[in-house]
């Protein structure tokens, strides 16, 4: 059996053997650490909520001082996460709405399809000029009523077309009539003059989003910088009141004095 070399003789004095892996991992230590862009879920809610925070608290901080670029980076991705949030929230209130007033939109829309393919045969029997024209206004309205039932605006509260006319009596009139010459709510004149301009511009109004409500409770609240002078006001009267008070007291003490001295004047001459 051989003898084994020893550690001096397989290796000159001086000379060590490294792995080159390792020496890159070492000298790459030395860098700086930069974290890595956060990755946020755009399809869950949760997450863009809470990233949208986060970055709100980051830029809140007083004692963070980010570079320019990266500020501006940061809010244009606060303002991307508002508005996914805002579009989220629009989407729930407009599936609310929709299931809300499905059943009565649906009815009225029946009903008016109902009362125009009963006044088109009535058109195509009737003779009388005057009547056709009064048959042809209905008919249109009762157009314009199945164009209402399905493009009112789903953000906004339904207004139902026959609720009134159901709730009157009956005319000699026919059903049809008495249903279609009753007077309508302000959006069905909308919807009047924007069928004329086609499909497309009645979904965009189907689509609609309602005017916010931020602006006129904003105009109802008092403003911030009003607030502090109203208070500064209520301190000057209280003050002026305190005033008021203690010269009445000073003048009431100022008037008894003289009385006192009055008595003790003429007690001294009476008894002298």
């Amino acid at each position: 059996m051989g003898n084994k070399r020893s550690h001096a003789d397989s290796e000159p004095s001086g000379q060590h053997h490294e792995n080159p892996d390792r020496k890159r991992l070492r000298t790459g230590s030395n860098r700086p650490h930069r974290p890595k862009p956060a990755v946020v879920d755009l399809d869950s809610l949760n997450a863009i909520k809470k990233r949208a925070r986060a970055i709100e608290r980051l830029l809140a901080r007083d004692n963070v001082k980010l570079p320019s670029h990266k500020q501006r980076d940061l809010e244009r991705e606060l303002a991307a996460h508002k508005q996914r949030i805002e579009d989220a929230r629009a989407k729930k209130d407009r599936s609310k709405m929709i299931q809300k007033y499905h059943m009565v939109r649906f009815f009225e829309r029946k009903k008016a399809m109902r009362f125009a393919k009963q006044l088109e045969k009535k058109v195509a029997q009737a003779t009388d000029p005057e009547e056709v024209s009064q048959l042809k206004a209905d008919l249109h309205v009762a157009q314009v009523d199945i164009d209402y039932a399905i493009y009112f605006p789903f953000m906004e509260p339904y207004i139902s077309l026959y609720a009134g006319a159901a709730s009157k009596e009956k005319d000699e009139t026919s059903t049809a009539a008495h249903y279609l010459r009753t007077p309508r709510p302000p959006m069905w004149t909308v919807i009047e003059k924007t069928r004329e301009e086609g499909k497309s511009a009645l979904e965009k109004l189907q689509n609609r989003r309602p005017q916010s409500t931020s602006d006129s409770e904003a105009a109802q609240q008092p403003a911030e910088h009003d607030v502090p002078a109203k208070k500064e006001k209520k301190r000057e009267s209280r003050q002026d009141a305190k005033k008021s008070k203690s010269k009445l007291a000073k003048g009431e003490k100022q008037a008894s004095k003289p009385n006192d001295e009055e008595d003790e004047s003429d007690d001294g001459g009476f008894f002298e």
